[in-house]
């Protein structure tokens, strides 16, 4: 009888779970500063007296986390600070599978119900306020998507209802969490590849064109405007004419599309400092020297860069930089302080009968 050969060691994604019961006073203190470092979490004023839970399975596949919670009221704010803090620029994905929330970006506030898929833009601000629901989300790197959606920007807020290809993403959602820590590392990357997939064609309306005339009688896609621009935010060459000379446009064309934007050398300026803002808070980027990326984004001074910045944002490159942080566990592989270890669990994939067996030295 031969020797039982060890047993041979698969490797499956990380997946956890994540448990803050009512019955636990410290349970609410521990989940906030779980959030913290993507938004900051409170529960709403007219709910607080009900007893705060929380239960949450996470699953990390590359470039793609799954997950799905069960979370009492909450209100979870993202600021610039936040946003700063976190040093993440993840495109969220969420579709409550029971009742709704609400979000609020700038002055505009949308009610989202069961089954819409609501995408938001961790780049940007927004206030995300529900009752006590049931969610599934999904984060994807953003630079998985820039290429395929080079107006990224415009995912933030955007609500695709249900329809066939919400519920093909959804329900891929569903099996990869059901399939869960099972998921071999090579099964686990074309997963996530499909589903990458899946939200660029959920995304792909943000990309239609808008057209207007031109002095010829044709159209110019202001999308193709705007990709033009993103692809040359770091030329210090790009304005108003170096686009008339690309399009072959007329000056009143141009600005009467960028009129509803503010301007065309407006929409430029803003474009460069979110950009901006998303390089200085990059952990890969720390040796940046802010005069230089001023000088790309063609800002003639580092002073003249830096008020803009201000004026943007409220805070100068320098106070974004100083909070530009990424915290995380040593064993886990996403943000959580030590507050929330006692919280959170691995789970274990079961081992299939034959492995079980040669494990037990039970097979020849």
């Amino acid at each position: 009888m031969k020797k039982p050969s060890p047993a041979r060691e698969i490797s499956t994604i990380d997946c956890f779970r994540l448990i803050f019961p009512e019955t636990d006073p410290q349970a609410l203190t521990a989940y906030s500063k779980m959030l913290l470092p993507l938004f900051e979490f409170e529960e709403p004023d007219l709910i607080k007296k009900a007893p705060f839970s929380s239960e949450s399975e996470v699953y990390c596949l590359p470039d793609v986390t799954v997950s799905r919670t069960r979370v009492t009221a909450s209100r979870l704010t993202r600021t610039v600070r936040t946003i700063a803090r976190s040093a993440t620029d993840d495109i969220l994905v969420v579709c409550y599978t029971s009742g709704h929330f609400t979000c609020r970006i700038g002055d505009e506030t949308r009610r989202v119900e069961q089954g819409e898929l609501a995408f938001f833009d961790l780049t940007q601000e927004v206030v995300i306020e529900a009752p006590s629901v049931e969610n599934i989300s999904l984060a994807v790197q953003r630079r998985k998507l820039e290429r395929a959606i080079p107006l990224l920007d415009g995912a933030h807020g955007l609500v695709v209802p249900p329809g066939a290809l919400s519920r093909v993403l959804t329900g891929m959602m569903t099996e990869t969490m059901d399939a869960g820590p099972t998921i071999q590392l090579p099964q686990a990357r074309a997963i996530g590849e499909a589903i990458i997939l899946l939200v660029i064609a959920c995304l792909e309306t943000i990309s239609n064109p808008k057209t207007t005339s031109d002095m010829q009688g044709g159209t110019i896609s202001l999308a193709s405007v705007k990709a033009a621009i993103e692809r040359r935010l770091t030329d210090p060459d790009l304005g108003v004419q170096s686009l008339l000379d690309e399009f072959r446009m007329t000056r009143s064309t141009l600005y009467r599309a960028f009129e509803p934007l503010g301007g065309v050398t407006a929409y430029i300026t803003e474009r460069r400092l979110r950009h901006a803002f998303r390089r200085l808070t990059d952990p890969a980027e720390k040796t940046l020297r802010v005069s230089h990326m001023a000088f790309e984004l063609g800002f003639t001074h580092a002073s003249a860069f830096t008020r803009a910045f201000k004026a943007q944002f409220g805070m100068t490159p320098k106070d974004i930089r100083t909070l530009s942080i990424r915290p995380a566990g040593e064993d886990i592989p996403f943000m959580v302080p030590q507050e929330a270890i006692p919280y959170i669990s691995p789970i274990v994939p079961a081992l299939a009968e034959s492995e079980l067996q040669v494990l037990l030295g039970r097979k020849a």
